[in-house]
């Protein structure tokens, strides 16, 4: 394969697209920001973790790759998603091929324990700010966010009941890609806006470092917008529907804030 034939594969849609799956397995990382209120100095704490997790997950994520590139041929993986599996039958044959599928079902569950210890902490904090939500700022007797959990596991039932993983995938992305992609260009505006703003969390290698995402980021929107327009534009109506939310019901200057105590209201 030359130069071109290389430069063509990485600026086409379905390199695009497979960098979504790319995002999602490095996704988590920056999870540790909605618990920066549980954190003991942040400031330095912070940055450690998410420096840390991008390093891990980098090692074990390119390793795990070179290991399925090795052991099984490329046609056999090539729109595969259990690749681990396909994998593991060429290591240790069908029965242990399955064995290796089943222990990637077991690692995902910390995966899954994670996320439903931080997304409802952030619908938590939407409850505290907006009245309309108040419902899952409410926590149990034990502190947990128990509203915010019941929503949270009835919503992703109802996704992956009904679409596959790959669109349920595909429409997450997007809107992860959105939110993150105007999230590093307000750093790129208060910078030029408010150069004297306190700053404890530097951004390294700026600015270089915020326009090489921006520009990868909004290559893979681009592409999802093209390649899948019914899960990127619900992906646009679900956040669409979260600013109407958000200017019609955001709490005034002077109102209370919601009530967060344990126990019912």
């Amino acid at each position: 394969m030359t130069f071109g034939d290389s430069r063509t594969e990485i600026t086409s849609g379905p390199f695009a697209i497979g960098l979504v799956f790319v995002m999602y397995s490095f996704s988590g990382w920056n999870a540790a920001t909605y618990i920066t209120g549980k954190m003991h100095m942040p400031e330095k704490n912070l940055p450690r973790a998410m420096l840390a997790g991008t390093l891990i997950v980098l090692v074990l994520y390119v390793a795990l790759n070179a290991v399925f590139l090795h052991t099984a041929p490329i046609d056999k993986l090539s729109g595969q998603l259990d690749v681990a599996r396909i994998s593991g039958s060429y290591i240790f044959g069908e029965f242990g091929g399955r064995i290796v599928g089943a222990m990637i079902c077991i690692g995902l569950i910390s995966s899954i324990s994670a996320m439903m210890w931080i997304g409802p902490r952030v619908m938590m904090t939407m409850g505290e700010d907006i009245p309309a939500l108040r419902v899952f700022a409410r926590r149990s007797t034990s502190g947990a966010p128990a509203y915010a959990i019941l929503f949270q596991l009835a919503v992703a039932s109802l996704m992956l009941f009904t679409r596959s993983f790959e669109a349920v995938l595909d429409f997450i992305q997007f809107g992860l890609l959105f939110c993150s992609f105007f999230t590093v260009l307000g750093v790129i505006k208060l910078r030029i806006t408010q150069p004297d703003l306190p700053r404890p969390y530097r951004a390294w290698g700026y600015p270089v470092t915020p326009v090489v995402f921006l520009l990868v980021t909004g290559f893979m929107m681009y592409y999802l917008l093209l390649e899948r327009p019914l899960q990127s534009s619900l992906g646009v109506l679900i956040m669409i529907s979260g600013l109407l939310i958000y200017a019609v019901f955001r709490k005034r200057p002077g109102q209370p804030a919601a009530s967060a105590s344990p126990g019912r209201e």
